[in-house]
């Protein structure tokens, strides 16, 4: 307000100049023209100190039985591909920011989850340190996990996703942006532990470290990481198989050394996009190491982006589950180790439509093999009394970005 009490007097000082070529109801309203624009321009100025921005999805799937490939079944309703979140960013000064992101999905209720809320300070341009809860960067789209409308497809790759479930971290981390003529490397250094649910049962990762490399020229981008952790995993979902009255050692890792290793490349000139991962997981003891990719390839017509997808994993310890989690001959109950072990594969075809900025609907079918060859990741129950060795599953999903 100071500024306009300045600038006030001069306005005036011109309009005064003028009149001779004006009238003074014309200049008059132009002065009041000048003043309201600078008036917006101080409330922008106010109003930029937080800034609101989300997502939502929502759709249908269905599958062809009831393995539970990527969690769908025959009975998948609407809720389970539903969720609407919401993202507020603070400036606390100039060069710190306060982060909290919360997400409701039909799954649980809408009950509302905080995914992200954490503090940024950028002490140069080129350095960011961020502490409090954030998104575990095993994966190109780690960040944008669940914002299906920044990804090409209806769901992320299962074969490199799915393994691993824990998604988000309390923690801290420091990246680094190196900036070239034509291009530039992110070197993002994080530490942390997290408690979550995993596909199997209760996983801790603790005294979290890993650093991870992104360099792009806005055509290519190559991306590498590396990560280590103690581990906890109990697979509780094991024990629904027997009654509550039977207990049950599912014990998977119990602070054992677990180590994380991922490769990634996409190429995106403004017609193609070309996307790839590969990752292992090695973890001693019982719970499966892994090998895993997928490579995906669009081409945009427009507002459609039709593509296709291939994806591929696999177990590779199998001599350390050769044992029975469960063995209650009374009952006949007998749950092999085995079950862990998996070797799949999975085919994508389907496309997205953009109908507007910020919403697109995609349309998706997934053809598995290989579900016989062990049950890791799928409904337990239903493959130990079924014979069945693939499963279709058939997607339509809208994503919208605001």
């Amino acid at each position: 307000m100071k500024k306009l009490l300045q600038l006030a007097p001069l306005a005036l000082a011109v309009a005064a100049g003028s009149a001779s070529a004006q009238s003074t109801e014309d200049t008059l309203a132009r002065m009041q023209q000048q003043l309201d624009a600078m008036q917006q321009q101080v409330n922008s100025a106010k109003n930029d100190s937080v800034r609101f921005n989300g997502f939502f999805s929502t759709g249908v799937a269905r599958a062809s039985n009831d393995a539970g490939y990527a969690g769908i079944t025959e009975t998948t309703s609407v809720n389970d591909l539903s969720l609407i979140a919401l993202q507020g960013t603070f400036d606390v000064t100039e060069k710190s920011q306060a982060v909290l992101q919360l997400v409701g999905r039909g799954a649980d209720d809408w009950e509302p989850q905080i995914e992200w809320a954490y503090l940024s300070h950028r002490p140069t341009n080129n350095l960011q340190l961020r502490a409090g809860k954030m998104r575990i960067p095993f994966f190109m789209y780690s960040d944008s996990l669940e914002v299906g409308y920044s990804q090409p497809w209806a769901r992320p790759p299962q074969s490199v996703y799915g393994p691993i479930a824990i998604t988000s971290y309390v923690g801290a981390d420091a990246t680094y942006n190196f900036n070239f003529d034509d291009s530039s490397l992110t070197v993002n250094a994080f530490t942390g532990f997290t408690d979550e649910d995993g596909t199997t049962g209760e996983v801790q990762l603790r005294n979290i470290g890993g650093v991870n490399l992104t360099w792009t020229d806005y055509v290519w981008t190559l991306r590498a990481v590396a990560a280590t952790a103690e581990a906890d995993i109990d697979a509780t979902r094991l024990k629904a198989l027997v009654p509550p009255t039977i207990t049950v050692n599912s014990v998977l890792a119990d602070g054992e050394r677990g180590n994380f290793y991922g490769i990634g490349a996409s190429y995106d000139d403004g017609s193609w996009q070309i996307i790839s991962e590969v990752t292992r997981v090695e973890l001693d003891g019982k719970f499966a190491d892994t090998d895993s990719a997928y490579l995906s390839i669009g081409h945009r017509f427009g507002s459609w982006t039709p593509y296709i997808a291939a994806g591929w994993t696999e177990s590779k310890d199998e001599d350390e589950r050769k044992g029975l989690f469960i063995n209650i001959p009374s009952q006949g109950v007998v749950v092999p180790e085995s079950i862990l072990n998996y070797q799949r594969t999975d085919y994508s075809v389907g496309t997205r439509w953009d109908i507007t900025p910020g919403v697109a609907i995609k349309a998706d079918i997934t053809h598995v093999r290989g579900l016989d060859k062990g049950y890791a990741n799928l409904n337990t129950q239903y493959m130990l009394s079924n014979d069945t060795s693939s499963t279709n599953v058939y997607t339509i999903k809208l994503d919208s970005a605001f």
